[in-house]
């Protein structure tokens, strides 16, 4: 029985980080300077509004009967919108990010890396595969917020170097 009430009260910890995250991507985008940025903070607040309502369902659903279901590994964000990347660049500042706009960029990373480490330290300690599956895949959507992130800050501090990585340019000689 302890085991649950520790992953219960792992879960409540999880809720509030992400409720954290939510609060913190709002208020970063109104406060952004630029229109891409406030764009990409926008974005990833909505993002953590899902991984607040599926990990208050597992919760409520772990609280009722202690044992993880198939179902309870279901991790389906809404489907990322291809263009909201593109989308942030077309209206981004290139080279002349803020300076506020770039420290709540790193802000974000850090928050981001924090839950990666908390959700892969909680997949290690997990008995059950299924709740093991459910917390690897929020590590790979936190992931995935992390990449945005830093792929974002990197086109607002050195457009160059992140068309020259992204577009897998090279030099020719001659």
């Amino acid at each position: 029985m302890a085991t649950e009430c520790l992953i219960l009260n792992d879960l409540r910890t999880a809720i509030q980080m992400e409720q954290d995250g939510r609060k913190f991507y709002e208020d970063a985008a109104r406060k952004a300077k630029d229109e891409g940025t406030r764009e990409i903070f926008t974005y990833l607040a909505n993002g953590e509004v899902y991984h607040i309502k599926r990990i208050q369902e597992i919760y409520d659903a772990l609280e009722r009967d202690p044992q993880w279901q198939e179902s309870m590994c279901e991790f389906s964000p809404p489907a990322e919108d291809p263009k909201i990347f593109s989308a942030a660049l077309a209206k981004g500042n290139m080279a002349a990010g803020d300076a506020d706009d770039l420290k709540a960029l790193e802000i974000g990373m850090q928050m981001e890396s924090k839950s990666i480490e908390f959700y892969q330290k909680l997949a290690r300690q997990a008995k059950d595969p299924k709740e093991r599956r459910f917390l690897l895949s929020l590590v790979n959507e936190e992931r995935g917020h992390y990449n945005f992130l830093a792929d974002y800050r990197n086109y607002l501090v050195d457009p160059a170097d992140w068309y020259f990585v992204k577009e897998m340019g090279h030099v020719d000689g001659a």
